[in-house]
């Protein structure tokens, strides 16, 4: 009898721990099924945007396609406009080079020497009382008379005059020695005379004078690579250079200089005030009284 009781008192406790196991399982099976409805959701919501991705890239692709067709016209545009333009440029080089060789004198602004061909001569720079620059044929008149005389022309200029007005890497082109190149610059700075520049001013009879030393200076700290005993050498070339290509308008003399308690000769160039140069005009304003002492140094 005991034994029976007690069989039955273990199963009883059995079936308790697996009513438990099975709600337990129960339970754990209601959590997963929510789980797999919230991972249905996500995916479904995935699947939408990756829809709405889609379609993007759909009118990404069209708008693509738009631009493309956009740009290859707006080429096809501008090459049109080009062909349009070269064109009108052709013509009018045509016209102004026969009209150059009508004798007509054209405003050198509009004017671009690069593309005018004219048969067997060349373009020439003029100024006339205007003032203003202008383009003709070597030593043609103008039958309108526009702008007035003819004040001077490049072919007027003297050779240093002309090298002066071209910009450095022309005038590193047109030249084939160094001193000449240099002259060229030099004589730019004429413009420009004061007691800190290249050139100083003279007394009453002497415009503008610059020293050997100073231009050898000078040429040391504007042109690369030079050194100071080299930039002595260029500088003696540079004022032979510059009185071969003024034509005589400058002259050359031999001064006295003391430095450090040393006297010596040292070769200036001097620019009097009586030498007329081409295209330009000599007033008053080009000596300075307070200055006489300064040659006589």
């Amino acid at each position: 009898m005991t034994t029976d009781c007690l069989t039955i008192a273990e199963g009883d406790v059995s079936v308790s721990e697996l009513a438990a196991q099975v709600q337990a399982l129960t339970s754990r099976i209601d959590e997963l099924e929510q789980d797999i409805a919230k991972k249905d959701e996500q995916i479904a919501a995935l699947r939408a945007n990756l829809d709405q991705k889609g379609t993007q890239i759909q009118e990404l692709e069209q708008r693509i396609e738009e631009i493309e067709t956009t740009a290859t016209e707006a080429k096809a545009h501008r090459e049109a406009i080009a062909r349009k333009t070269q064109a009108c440029d052709d013509r009018v080089d045509e016209l102004q080079a026969r009209e150059l060789e009508k004798g007509a004198h054209l405003c050198a602004e509009h004017v671009e020497h690069d593309r005018i061909t004219v048969e067997g001569s060349t373009l020439e720079r003029i100024t006339k009382d205007d003032g203003k620059t202008y383009v003709r044929l070597p030593g043609e008149d103008d039958a309108l008379d526009r702008g007035g005389a003819v004040a001077h022309s490049t072919a007027d200029l003297l050779p240093i005059q002309r090298l002066a007005r071209y910009d450095d890497e022309m005038l590193a082109s047109v030249t084939n020695r160094k001193p000449d190149e240099l002259a060229g610059k030099a004589w730019r700075e004429r413009d420009d005379a004061d007691r800190y520049s290249l050139w100083s001013k003279g007394s009453s009879e002497i415009r503008v004078y610059v020293d050997a030393s100073d231009l050898a200076e000078w040429i040391r700290l504007n042109e690369s690579g030079i050194s100071k005993k080299y930039s002595q050498e260029l500088a003696r070339r540079t004022m032979d250079a510059m009185l071969e290509l003024s034509k005589g308008r400058l002259g050359k003399i031999k001064r006295q200089r003391s430095k450090d308690g040393l006297r010596y000769h040292e070769n200036r160039l001097v620019l009097k005030t009586d030498v007329d140069l081409p295209g330009e005009v000599t007033t008053s304003m080009d000596t300075d009284p307070a200055t006489d002492a300064v040659v006589g140094e």
